[in-house]
């Protein structure tokens, strides 16, 4: 990822208010995460995962609320499945209210991705 890509990113992160501009981006790609419907019951869709020095974020759409997971929330990580796919992390981590969340994502190179999450929140 180049460098000038990277901060064309940043940019419209920090204008959407889910990056602080001290923050670093380290990377992003495209994902897909669970939209909760009802209970656990929820809907695989399409959004992007940007990884940061310190935070997950997963923008969703226009429609749906855009995940924020500061690595310090994060309590547990797990490895999952999309449907037959062994490509999913379940992500339990506390809100801003201190309530447990579970988010779950789908990205290619999970297995880095979960020692990077594993090592940014010490777990």
């Amino acid at each position: 990822m180049t460098e000038a890509k990277l901060e064309k990113q940043k940019k419209k992160l920090v204008e959407l208010g889910v990056m602080q501009q001290e923050d670093t981006l380290i990377n992003y790609l495209q994902a897909n995460y669970v939209e909760q419907l009802i209970g656990k019951f929820g809907q695989w869709k399409q959004g992007w995962a940007y990884f940061t020095q310190q935070r997950l974020i997963i923008i969703t759409g226009l429609l749906d609320d855009n995940i924020v997971i500061p690595y310090e929330s994060i309590r547990n990580l797990e490895k999952s499945n999309q449907g037959l796919f062994p490509m999913g992390i379940t992500i339990t981590y506390e809100n801003e209210s201190g309530t447990s969340v579970t988010a779950k994502i789908s990205i290619s190179k999970r297995n880095k991705w979960i020692e990077f999450l594993q090592e940014k929140s010490h777990i």
